[in-house]
This record gives structure tokens, sequence and C-alpha cells, in this order.
């Protein structure tokens, strides 16, 4: 009996040891707990959340749509462009009417050495004619009512004055360049101080007014409604004139219209030598086809006889 009590001394011993050395290992599990913070990360949503709410607001705010402009772009639907006949009636009237007393204003000067007064007065009054009054009176000039075209902008509405005033002062402005560099591009070398300066200024006013003239006829090559620079600039389009239904002209206007019966005969010549040279390329065309066809025929025909008659051919060719 008294083994048996010390064996169970010694397990109980054995027993207990263990159960002291776990107590520091809760404690060690009990001091973890902290390090795991739940409170920072809730505050870190909490913080998140507003600026969720800044970036959604600013989203709605870019989806909005813009506003859309009234005004339309580009041709009108009820308006056709100009033909180019009718362009080459236009211009060539606003060149006779605009530069015509020009070139007799400078051949009064240089070879008669009369009458410039007269000629100035006539050439400054059909500029200011047909570039200013009649374009502020009916929004055209006189080549529009000669070749029935108008200028409308995308709300088929006349442009403003300025428009013909730019778009047919053009050749004018490459005129007067031209004459300038004459006179003053040779004293720009050949003087000094104030009169260098002098023709400086007037040698370069004069390359831009012939840049100006080279950069409009670019633009009406490159666009598709041959738009210059100044109808691109002013948003114009050159279209048949169409009258409106009740469209009476009456007065200097009602005279004007009456112009265009030169227009309309010079188109009708052109029509008819195109409709002649049309009807010859079909005459010509059609003879060559029966000239090809003839020597199709004798082709054929010359294949189908036997040798025995080409040799007599032959022999009837040599003995003449």
């Amino acid at each position: 009996m008294g083994l048996l009590d010390k064996a169970s001394d010694v397990g109980s011993k054995s027993e207990k040891k263990p159960v002291a050395k776990a107590v520091p290992v809760a404690k060690a599990v009990a001091k973890a707990a902290p390090v795991a913070k739940a409170a920072p990360v809730a505050k870190a949503v909490a913080k998140a959340k507003p600026a969720q709410k800044v970036v959604a607001a600013k989203a709605a705010k870019a989806a909005k749509p813009k506003r859309v402009r009234a005004t339309p772009a580009g041709l009108p639907v009820d308006f056709e462009i100009a033909s180019p006949n009718a362009r080459r009636i236009a211009g060539l009237t606003n060149f006779v009417v605009n530069l015509g007393p020009i070139f007799g204003f400078l051949f009064s000067v240089t070879i008669l050495d009369a009458f410039t007064t007269i000629f100035a007065l006539v050439a400054l009054a059909a500029l200011i004619m047909n570039l200013v009054v009649v374009p502020i009176m009916s929004g055209r000039t006189l080549g529009n009512f000669v070749s029935r075209t108008k200028n409308i902008t995308s709300n088929g509405n006349k442009p403003i004055f300025l428009h013909a005033l730019f778009v047919n002062s053009t050749g004018i402005l490459a005129l007067l360049g031209f004459i300038f560099l004459m006179i003053f591009a040779g004293s720009m070398f050949s003087t000094k101080g104030s009169e260098q300066i002098f023709a400086s200024v007037w040698s370069i006013l004069g390359i831009i007014f012939i840049i100006l003239y080279f950069v409009n006829y670019s633009f009406k090559k490159g666009s598709e409604l041959k738009q210059g620079l100044y109808d691109s600039l002013f948003g114009a389009f050159l279209v048949k004139h169409i009258p409106a239904e009740g469209e009476v002209s009456t007065g200097f206007i009602g005279k004007l219209e009456g112009m265009a019966s030169y227009g309309d005969r010079f188109t009708q010549r052109q029509e008819e030598k195109t409709a002649k040279r049309a009807a010859k390329v079909v005459s010509d065309a059609e003879k060559a086809k029966e000239v090809a066809a003839d020597v199709k025929d004798e082709s054929s025909k010359e294949e189908s006889e036997p040798a025995d008659d080409k040799n007599e051919k032959k022999d009837k060719k040599k003995t003449k």
C-alpha cells in the first residue's frame, strides 16, 4: 500500500505541473486579442463614404446633356448649289462691272493722260453700287442677278453685305497688290529712313492681297460646296435663285431681275454647243463601229475563202 500511495502522489504532481504552465498561454492569447482592432477599419470605411458621394455627385453633373444650338449647319434642304455655268456668268459679270472701269482709269492715266477724273468717278461709282448699295438692298450683286443666283446662310437668310464686299473685292485687291509691288518694291532697297518704311508697308500689303486671292481660290477648289475663304467665314453658299410664290420685284430691283435674260441666253447657247458636241461624239462613235464591222466582215470573208481562190488572186495581182 505504501508503494501505491507514492505512485498516486507522483501522478498528481505530474498532472498539476502542465496546468500551471498553461496559464501563461491563456494570458498570451488574452493579450494578443486586442491586436485586431476593428475600430480604425470602421472609421476608414466611414471616411470613404463621403468620397464616394462626391465622386457620384461629380459623375451626375458631368452626365448632364449639353445644350444643342438651334442654328443648323450646312446647306438648307430647299436650296440647290449653283451650277458651274451660273458661277462663270456671275464671276464674268462682276469682273466686268468691278474691274472694267478700273482698267479704263488705268488706261486714261498711262496712255491718254486725260479724263482721269471722270474715269476715277465712274470706277468708284461702279464699285459702290455693286459692292455696297445693291447687296444691302437685295443681298445680291449684279452678277447674281444676271446668273439667277444668290448667297444664303445655313438658315436660308441672306448674309450681311460685308460678305459681298469681301467676296467680290478679292480680284480687285489682288490687282491693287500687284500695282503696289510694281510701284514700291524697288523703293524698299533703294531708299532709306521713312521712305523705305513707307515702301515696305505698301509692298507687304500688296503681297497679302495677292496671297488672299490664291487662298480663296484654293478654298473653292477643295470645297465640295464650292465655298471660298469668305464664304466659309460668313457661312454662306451660292445657290440657284428661285422666286417664292407671289414674289414680285418692282422698281430698281425689278429692272435688275430683268438682267437675267442675258444670262439665260448665254446659258442656252452653251447648252446648244454642249448638245452639238455630244451629238458629234455619238456620230463619230457610230461611224467607228461601222468601220470596225466592215473590217470584221472582210476579214471573215477572207478566212472563209478556200486556199486555191486566194492563190489565184495572188497570181492575178502578180501578173498585173
